[in-house]
């Protein structure tokens, strides 16, 4: 299944905003240099009190729905 890497550091201040439902995507530039859009909710998972960071790869179907979502590397 096709994978998109990137990079990501969301302190938890900007995350609280995501998580209190203000905003529902998060939109980051892939390695690539592709952009991607994707629900915050995925990356629960990978929350910190220090907010969310590391290298990420999401792995999506043929139609482009979501799949999973792993840290490779902490930020």
């Amino acid at each position: 299944m096709p994978c998109i890497r990137f990079q990501l550091n969301i302190p938890a201040e900007t995350y609280r905003r995501y998580y209190q439902g203000q905003v529902n995507e998060v939109q980051v530039r892939a390695l690539d240099g592709q952009n991607l859009r994707f629900p915050a909710a995925i990356l629960r998972p990978y929350l910190s009190h220090a907010g969310v960071s590391g290298l990420f790869e999401l792995e999506f179907d043929e139609n482009r729905r979501f799949v999973s979502l792993q840290r490779l590397a902490p930020g």
